[in-house]
């Protein structure tokens, strides 16, 4: 974990963001995992479970790295794709109150910790039990044993075979739409973001404001006007110039 640069810009931020961070960091610097993990944000404190300690990693990138920053304001609309046990779900809800979100995660083990971590949101909150791809129907999906390298396409981490229900993107995309709110897409299916990336006409969506997507090749097959940053660099951060609202 510490071979990464950006990981030890995110450690002092630990401080500020964790509850008890003496807990967490020890946690972290053993590899070992915890029960949850108490979060600053700007809606309070907020407990987010974690399933392993690859769920630990996970809270770490994203509260105290910051892969997908997101400011308080404006309010957004997000599309959680690959949603996990729900932690960057969590952080995109308590950013403010009047964000929400539609979460999309296949993987079954996951979902006990995704459906808790979703519990304070309630309110703002969607989940979608499918996988994502370029057509609909029952597929053959690979889940991991530890949940965060499942995916559509096996390896030696992503080789337990389950049957799922497959969703097309372009209409999730469409069920995403908000009418008092932009919408904002993050993309972590473990190696299928650039097929889905291209697999729609960004044109079609101008009330996405925003994709955040866990690649480094998605926006070069972006013909739509976008501005484009590298984080913690591989998590590529676009921001759509032409965004409607």
């Amino acid at each position: 974990m510490f071979k990464n640069p950006y990981n030890w810009v995110g450690l002092p931020r630990a401080l500020f963001v964790v509850v008890n961070p003496i807990r967490f960091l020890a946690a972290i610097v053993r590899g070992r995992t915890l029960p949850d993990v108490v979060a600053r944000t700007p809606v309070g404190h907020t407990r987010i479970y974690l399933r392993n300690y690859e769920s630990l990693k996970t809270f770490f990138s994203v509260f105290c790295r910051r892969d997908y920053f997101t400011r308080p304001d404006p309010p957004s609309a997000f599309l959680d794709v690959g949603a996990n046990v729900g932690i960057a779900s969590a952080y995109f809800l308590s950013r403010n109150a009047r964000n929400r979100i539609i979460c999309i995660e296949p993987d079954p083990a996951n979902l006990p910790y995704l459906e808790k971590n979703l519990l304070p949101f309630a309110g703002r909150s969607e989940l979608r039990v499918c996988a994502v791809g370029t057509s609909a129907g029952q597929i053959e999906f690979f889940r991991s044993e530890d949940g965060k390298y499942s995916s559509m396409i096996p390896s030696s981490r992503a080789k337990i075979p389950v049957q799922v229900e497959c969703r097309v993107f372009a209409d999730m995309l469409r069920e995403a739409r908000n009418d008092s709110l932009p919408v904002v897409v993050k993309l972590d299916v473990e190696g299928m973001e650039l097929d889905l990336v291209r697999s729609v006409d960004w044109q079609d969506y101008p009330y996405v404001r925003r994709l955040i997507s866990e690649s480094t090749e998605c926006s070069a097959v972006i013909s739509r006007a976008h501005d484009r940053r590298l984080r913690t660099g591989y998590v590529e951060d676009m921001a759509f110039t032409d965004a409607a609202g």
